[in-house]
């Protein structure tokens, strides 16, 4: 076998059993807020990702702007400047999201940083569907407020006992009604 193969092999080896571990570690270590520890935030991934894309970005438009040896310039632009937006919308969704299960209700705040509440016994609707060998879990509240999110991911426990009331008994937990 030649170098280049050799190298190809090793690097399939390396992120075939870098990437699972990572995943692994991630689900394990949920990624807290500092000043408020009952908030789950996104994966700190997320913000990797978001700054490698910034930093492309940035790099891709200096040339893209300054360059004047292309004859046409124009899908180099947009294609960084697309880039550079990724990479900001990847870092506010790490700065704004968060879930934050609570003994009566689950707050959270959107990927546009609006916050928002839903308490157990306003859920109108529920729904635990797969989406790509994952679980999936949406509710609804009585005031319209919708969450979605993967609750093997994030410590979702408090909800998911309000969810295994309901079935059981019919109704929604009052506030106080469930145990810590």
């Amino acid at each position: 076998m030649s170098t280049v193969a050799l190298t190809k092999v090793a690097l399939l080896i390396v992120v075939v059993g870098l990437v699972p571990a990572v995943v692994w570690w991630m689900r394990r270590h949920p990624n807290r807020s500092k000043q408020h520890p009952g908030r789950q935030r996104m994966p700190k991934l997320v913000a990797v990702v978001g700054w490698m894309l910034l930093g492309v970005g940035v790099l891709m438009s200096l040339v893209a702007f300054t360059s004047s040896d292309a004859d046409d310039p124009t899908a180099f632009r947009i294609a960084s400047v697309a880039i550079l937006f990724g990479g900001v919308l990847f870092l506010m969704m790490y700065r704004n999201w968060y879930v934050a299960p609570e003994r009566d209700a689950v707050h959270y705040r959107t990927l546009m940083g609006r916050e928002d509440r839903i308490v157990y016994s306003d859920i109108v609707d529920y729904r635990m569907t797969e989406a790509n060998g994952q679980p999936n879990l949406r509710i609804r509240a009585s005031n319209g407020a919708k969450l979605a999110l993967n609750p093997a991911m994030y410590d979702m426990s408090p909800l998911l006992a309000a969810i295994r009331f309901k079935e059981a008994r019919g109704r929604w937990p009052l506030p106080g009604e469930l145990a810590g």
